[in-house]
């Protein structure tokens, strides 16, 4: 079956959900075809490669005309970028043809001639920055060096048809900066960074107006780039530093940004900078400021986003205070404000959907009418899937947590919400770990949940949106207590019934790796069985051996992690290094890794695997020589999500979809550990052949 042919069985069956919304329907008052399908799911598991393959439209972008939408889709079995009128997503066509991995990310011109777009070669975060013309239909890399990472650094209307980028070609620590003619590719040199500033801010006519200097303590300073010279402007501390955000400068000469210097909490504040008065435009209210609102004509702010534990959205401006009513009366639930037409009539919105992944949706302002654009994932429309609750543990010290638990497919409920009968749980862990978890669509949960098992996904100390206290709370306890925030969220489910003491996994990516093996050395009681995924096993290790790019980060990792630069240090950060208690891991691990993991060397995988071996405890590891920290080919996701769902399966009990052909395709390499997870190594045979 065709591409195309595929697309539009796949636009119908939106158009159909659509229509059903548009009828009324609301959760909980499923259409009777829907009703019949969940009745049919319960006993048929959702296939991996329909929640493991990418989402089939993402990052969907208004043109500046507003009359296209660019958006990520599949080509030939790779995300692509595509472009579409904007309202007829059926005559989309592709704009590039990558045919191994797909772009990180992408952004309109400022005059919608043409795409920027962000790509790596093999997952080693050098990015490249790729032009498509889309008038001539034509993609060329403008980086064309894949050991030099670009940074777009400014987009403005009133320089159309160019760009300013930074490169580290001279420096592989630092960025100068270049002027691009978006028409042929061509790079000027406009700043040459000998004062090693690890970020520049420009006007919109494209002037360097602002150097970003990182101190030793994790501070950031900012200096005023004047024709006499640099002069500090303003210095954010290290407790303030990841919940502070400007987000440009305009003609006016004022930066907005995000600050939280003077409380606990991001407030969306205006600075002048010539004479450095701030002032306040919207206080936060119960969570970081995520994200603000501002009127496409007028500049004027409208609203503004926070997330406590569900979306909320402040409105800023009595204009909109019936119009936000509507809205949040329309929806199906919390929702982003993805785009805005110029013409002010329409919103884009992403919903999260209950029961079902995130889509997109259009909000009329005048008739303040929802109408629902296409779901994220299509094919999981027709799907029984579980839905998220978002709860609050307390830890044993009083910090209140905001979690997010995924009950089982089809569970049997008491009238408390928990299930019936204690129920297995997999606990996933966060990256980071200065991130955070939402009630976004997660296919992790949604697969897990499918399979039998609770899911459990905790913002621990340290979890980003939640106030500068928060995260500084977690400032060299890596194994202490943040990890005690994890264990009494492990409790709490086995108090409230949803688990045993005996029934629970863990597993996570980088951070949540990390917590994995900790997990597992640290507190080997309480947990079964352990899914690593790029986790550092050798604290001082990761903290030698960042990468020379990291150069804006790695004093934030020293200030908050640890510093092995001191004996003391070096050993404090061993002491909380899973590789230092090996000896107490016994319960079955599972590890993989990207060769070209920039983050998380191979050898932190391989270090705490060979330990393993040596001791003769279970430990399997799957190896993947074409990825990086995240992997983005569907094949290498779908064959994880297979190794794993038997491996946890043999330890928890949970259903296990057959591997089909699901490791087909893929370069996974199962270094050691094939025996310990059922059917494997046949799987194995059955690909190669």
């Amino acid at each position: 079956m065709g591409l195309e042919v595929l697309r539009r069985l796949r636009l119908r069956r939106t158009a159909l959900a659509a229509t059903l919304i548009c009828a009324g329907v609301v959760p909980g008052a499923l259409p009777e075809a829907w009703a019949r399908a969940e009745a049919v799911q319960q006993t048929t598991l959702v296939p991996r490669d329909e929640l493991f393959a990418s989402p089939t439209y993402s990052e969907l972008q208004i043109s500046p005309d507003g009359k296209a939408l660019a958006f990520f889709h599949p080509l030939n079995g790779v995300l692509n970028i595509w472009v579409a009128p904007i309202d007829d997503l059926a005559s989309a066509v592709p704009v590039t043809r990558f045919d191994n991995r797909p772009p990180d990310g992408f952004q309109w011109s400022a005059d919608g001639r043409f795409l920027l777009i962000l790509k790596d070669i093999g997952g080693e975060e050098h990015s490249q920055l790729w032009i498509a013309n889309l008038e001539k239909r034509t993609v060329i890399n403008a980086t064309t060096d894949p050991a030099v990472q670009t940074k777009i650094v400014k987009v403005s209307a009133r320089r159309p048809g160019e760009i300013l980028v930074g490169m580290n070609i001279r420096d592989p620590r630092y960025r100068d900066i270049y002027r691009i003619d978006l028409a042929t590719g061509q790079r000027t040199e406009v700043f040459r960074n000998e004062t090693n500033y690890i970020d520049v801010i420009a006007d919109p006519d494209f002037n360097i107006r602002m150097g970003v200097r990182g101190n030793a303590d994790g501070s950031w300073t900012y200096f005023r780039l004047d024709p006499a010279g640099p002069s500090e402007f303003m210095s954010i501390p290290l407790v303030s530093l990841r919940n502070s955000k400007v987000f440009g400068l305009d003609a006016a000469g004022r930066l907005t940004m995000l600050d939280s210097r003077d409380g606990d909490k991001a407030n969306l504040v205006s600075v002048d900078l010539a004479s450095g008065k701030k002032a306040l435009l919207a206080e936060a209210r119960r969570a970081d400021i995520m994200e603000p609102l501002f009127d496409e004509e007028s500049g004027a702010l409208l609203a503004t986003r926070e997330d406590p534990l569900v979306n909320e959205w402040t409105v800023r401006s009595d204009d909109v205070r019936a119009e936000f009513a509507a809205l949040e009366a329309a929806v199906a639930g919390p929702f982003r404000i993805a785009g805005q037409t110029p013409d002010n009539a329409r919103w884009l919105l992403l919903e999260t959907v209950p029961n079902r992944a995130d889509r997109y949706s259009w909000w009329d302002r005048k008739g303040r009418t929802l109408t629902p654009l296409v779901s994220m994932r299509p094919t999981l429309d027709q799907r029984a899937l579980a839905r998220r609750t978002p709860v609050t543990i307390t830890s044993r010290d009083g910090l209140s947590l905001p979690s997010y638990l995924t009950l089982p497919t089809g569970a049997k409920l008491g009238a408390d919400g928990m299930p019936v009968k204690p129920v297995p749980l997999v606990l996933l862990v966060h990256g980071g770990p200065w991130l955070r978890d939402d009630l976004a669509f997660d296919p992790q949960h949604a697969w897990l949940a499918d399979r039998g098992y609770a899911v459990l996904s905790v913002n621990f100390r340290g979890s980003s949106g939640f106030g500068s206290a928060f995260m500084a709370k977690a400032d060299r306890k890596w194994s202490e207590t943040m990890h005690n925030d994890l264990l009494d969220a492990v409790q709490w489910a086995i108090d409230k019934g949803v688990t045993a003491k005996d029934r629970v996994a863990v597993m996570g990516l980088s951070y949540g790796g990390y917590s994995t093996l900790v997990s597992l050395s640290f507190t080997p009681d309480t947990f079964q069985c352990g899914v690593d995924l790029a986790g550092p096993s050798n604290l001082v290790r990761l903290a030698s051996a960042m990468p020379e790019w990291w150069t804006w980060q790695k004093p934030q990792f020293l200030n908050r992690m640890g510093d092995p630069s001191t004996p003391e240090g070096a050993a404090d950060l061993l002491r909380r290094s899973p590789i230092s208690r090996v000896d107490a891991i016994s319960k079955p691990l599972l590890v993989t890794n990207g060769a070209n993991d920039p983050r998380i060397f191979p050898d932190q995988s391989q270090e705490i695997v060979d330990a393993l071996k040596v001791r003769g405890k279970p430990v399997t590891y799957a190896f993947y020589p074409d990825e990086g920290h995240v992997y983005a080919k569907d094949e290498s996701n779908i064959s994880f999500a297979a190794i794993a769902e038997h491996f946890l399966s043999n330890c928890l009990g949970g259903k296990a979809e057959p591997y089909g052909d699901d490791l087909v395709g893929s370069q996974v390499e199962l270094k050691t550990g094939t025996g310990f997870v059922p059917g494997l190594e046949k799987a194995l045979q059955a690909g190669a052949k």
